[in-house]
């Protein structure tokens, strides 16, 4: 979304046409009572989440404790690509009443973008029109450590802090007309900003309009009648005038104050439920999310954009997250969960569901138990809801390499691994074991020397490969199977997503007001299936979601059993490219059922 943005005046006089910038009129407040440390990490993930939508502008204080949080949030937003550069948010901080003396103004502003870890402000205020002795900072303030605010001085070194590039523009905070008019009289540059209490319920006319005739902006705190405290009302919300007003238009209380120019708090995801399934074969009652999020993706390498997408997929509501030692995401996963915990989006571990997968180079039965608790140790977990052999094959032990070479491959010694499989399930290092990518003909192999039958097979599946086949005998056996690529896989150079770009999915889809991703997921779940999604995007997130309160008709199943198979995945995908594939034999490892 846009936020209309006004131009300031007073600017410093030595900037560039290109230094002065415009303030977005809606911004978000950082100062929420108690003023204490531990806000930090729910405050800049609330940060993350506004900048994601938009917000730009950004009011904080050293009174807060939140200016930590807002350069950490800032900084994680520019890794993630959520704002290309520094200069596109505005960035406000404030002088506490402590350091409001002359020699003390340069020292507070250094410390604030320290804090902040910028290079300047874009706007910096006087936070109230008093000083307080100096010392650490208390709130709320004792009567006798206040003192009278030298303004001239303490001006001048605000002004001071503009010449030196330290804020783009300086301002006030709580200042009446009175102060005001007494600034004016000493100042060169003069106050761009005042920001005042400023909502329906004290509308400060007067003063506004004092403000407009000297070319003083007027920012609002408060807009919606401040931080619910124990005493009193909040009238501003509890208003019958706006509340009228707002069921005539359409709108929220909230929203009919915003046509004030704000500065307002927001951190209330919204959150989704994704259905369930128990698994056989498990030593718990909990049971597996439908639909989890896939953490794997070409090349394996972990960017911020990625973690902050684990972190939206828990506020949204996932619960089901898909890992692997190949993809190289665990130690990130394992962090997102300690923030989501920390954070009070989820109440324990036990809330969330986590796969990982046991790779082809320790798939010996000697490399099992060490190769778990390693992923345990990435994911700074004590125990995973499921661990799958990724592939039906072994690779030289050494590190993990991907594309593999065709010479490190070797038959899987399915039997003691398996074995070794079952010991972690003993041990409590999983609650389930599992395979992926195994045919019809391997998983008979592993029944018949199984004592823990495994719970899950995780294989390619969807609208344009269906494995119709090796779903009823997954079913007979009672294997719960858990389908990758259920939109197509990742986009390779030259190749079509026979999934997403399916006209028998389109209609579907349209005649429904469903996208083709919603088609795909759907035909999965009414196949009784779960599925793991990988997306970076919210909204995607968010629609992949919306499956379970719909369905297809006979006529739609129909047509997506006519929908012409073709399967993307093989052992050969594995390969490089130089790869021959006429370098090995690869019958008894491949994963297409006959």
């Amino acid at each position: 979304m846009s936020i209309p943005e006004v131009r300031l005046s007073c600017s410093s006089p030595a900037s560039s046409g290109s230094d002065r910038r415009s303030i977005p009129v809606l911004g978000m407040g950082t100062g929420v009572l108690p003023f204490t440390p531990d806000q930090r990490a729910k405050m800049k993930l609330a940060i993350l989440q506004a900048i994601e939508l938009g917000y730009r502008h950004f009011d904080t204080a050293t009174l807060y404790l939140s200016e930590e949080a807002l350069g950490e949030a800032v900084a994680e937003a520019m890794q993630a690509g959520l704002i290309s550069s520094r200069a596109e948010l505005f960035i406000t901080s404030k002088l506490w009443c402590s350091d409001a003396h002359h020699d003390l103004v340069l020292p507070a502003i250094r410390q604030s973008l320290r804090n902040l870890k910028l290079d300047y402000l874009d706007l910096y205020l006087i936070h109230w029109p008093i000083s307080l002795k100096p010392g650490a900072f208390r709130f709320p303030v004792k009567c006798d450590d206040i003192l009278p605010l030298d303004l001239r001085s303490i001006w001048e070194a605000m002004e001071e802090c503009q010449r030196l590039g330290l804020t783009k523009f300086i301002g006030v905070s709580n200042f009446t007309r009175k102060k005001i008019v007494e600034l004016l009289d000493i100042a060169i540059i003069p106050p761009a900003v005042n920001q005042v209490e400023l909502n329906p319920v004290w509308q400060q006319n007067k003063l506004r309009e004092f403000c407009e005739e000297k070319g003083i902006h007027v920012t609002a705190y408060s807009p919606l009648g401040g931080q619910s405290l124990s005493l009193g009302r909040n009238l501003v919300l509890e208003s019958q005038v706006l509340k009228d007003i707002a069921e005539a238009k359409g709108k929220t209380g909230s929203g009919v104050v915003a046509r004030v120019l704000a500065l307002v708090k927001e951190s209330n995801p919204e959150q989704m439920s994704i259905p369930e399934v128990a698994l056989s074969s498990s030593s718990t009652t909990r049971a597996m999310p439908v639909l989890g999020m896939g953490t794997g993706g070409y090349p394996f390498t972990v960017d911020a954009k990625k973690k902050l997408a684990m972190r939206h997929a828990i506020e949204l509501g996932y619960r089901h997250f898909d890992t692997a030692s190949l993809y190289q995401f665990e130690p990130a996963l394992g962090e997102a969960i300690a923030e989501a915990l920390h954070l009070g989006l989820i109440n324990s571990r036990s809330d969330l569901f986590i796969t990982s997968k046991l790779w082809c180079t320790d798939a010996h039965p000697d490399l099992v138990l060490p190769a778990i608790r390693e992923t345990l140790r990435n994911l700074k977990l004590d125990y995973l809801d499921l661990y799958l052999i990724h592939w039906p094959m072994s690779l030289k032990p050494g590190p993990r390499s991907f594309p593999i070479k065709s010479e490190d491959i070797l038959p899987l010694d399915l039997k003691s691994v398996w074995g070794a499989m079952e010991e972690c399930q003993r041990l409590g290092l999983a609650k389930s074991i599992g395979v992926s990518n195994f045919t019809r003909k391997k998983i008979a192999e592993l029944l018949q020397i199984a004592t823990i039958p495994p719970a899950v097979n995780q294989v390619e599946l969807n609208p344009v490969w269906q494995q119709k086949n090796l779903r009823e005998f997954c079913k007979e056996k009672g294997i719960h199977v858990i389908a990758y690529s259920p939109l197509g896989g990742q986009a390779w150079p030259g190749s079509k997503n026979l999934v997403l770009e399916s006209e028998v999915l389109n209609d579907i889809g349209k005649a429904k007001g469903k996208t083709v991703a919603q088609v795909s997921l759907r035909w999965i779940y009414e196949q009784g299936a779960s599925m793991v999604v990988a997306s970076l995007n919210k909204e995607r997130m968010k629609e992949n979601m919306g499956i379970f309160d719909w369905e297809l008709s006979e006529e739609d199943h129909l047509k997506i059993s006519q929908i012409p198979q073709c399967k993307r995945i093989s052992t050969y995908s594995l390969l490089s490219p130089q790869e021959s594939r006429n370098s090995i034999d690869l019958l008894d490892v491949d994963i297409v059922e006959d």
